[in-house]
């Protein structure tokens, strides 16, 4: 499956409009971002931004970019494929981040060809490909995508993965293990299969491939 990304003029929107989301965490840390109403785009004021990255410097606070590095450290080998990566992902914020107490940024998640989909994660992969994080092999946006972390990525993620506790390394660990066996229309269904999950599921092109016959029951508007 691939994972073509997703443009402005196929939102069918020309303006974001925002709404301010304000988060605070166990120890009284706050903070807060931007999200579009209409497409669930998150943004960072510079100076929320820079408080954040202060904050976990010397804390536990998990990036969307951190999130991508500590995925692919916890592992041996490739992750294969961007719908792979995003949907592996999409359960790290959604499910194993809140269940391990893990405070953890919003990658703004949206409804598109494949389901739920980040282009916070997307922007964040390039950048960890540039600057040599993270190396890919195969044609792009393919079953045949290869994604690899480099020995400039193992050291950064190493230092991230440190700030975890033994049960939370171990827990991250498992699950790499666990969803690397499993193929990426596993874990489609495994997401599509979820009620609560079934607002990311509008512009899916695999549901009925997924679930045959299956209708979306939530109410619009």
């Amino acid at each position: 499956m691939s994972n073509p990304h997703r443009n402005k003029k196929e939102l069918g929107h020309v303006d974001h409009i925002w709404e301010k989301v304000e988060r605070t965490l166990d120890d009284g840390f706050s903070y807060y971002y931007m999200v579009c109403k209409e497409c669930h785009e998150v943004r960072f004021p510079g100076p929320q931004l820079q408080s954040l990255q202060d904050y976990s410097k010397e804390n536990l606070f998990i990036s969307v970019q951190d999130w991508i590095l500590l995925l692919l450290y916890a592992g041996h080998e490739y992750i294969a494929g961007i719908t792979h990566y995003q949907k592996m992902l999409f359960i790290i914020f959604y499910e194993f981040a809140p269940e391990f107490n893990i405070p953890t940024e919003n990658p703004g998640f949206y409804g598109y060809k494949y389901g739920p989909y980040s282009a916070r994660i997307d922007t964040a992969i390039e950048f960890l490909i540039q600057h040599n994080y993270i190396t890919v092999e195969g044609r792009k946006s393919s079953s045949k995508e290869r994604f690899y972390i480099t020995e400039k990525g193992k050291y950064k993620g190493k230092k991230i993965f440190n700030k975890l506790s033994k049960k939370q390394k171990q827990a991250l660990v498992e699950f790499r293990k666990f969803w690397d066996q499993k193929t990426t229309k596993a874990i489609c269904k495994y997401i599509y299969a979820k009620p609560e999950y079934e607002k990311y599921l509008d512009k899916s092109l695999i549901l009925n491939e997924l679930f045959p016959g299956r209708k979306l029951y939530r109410r619009r508007g």
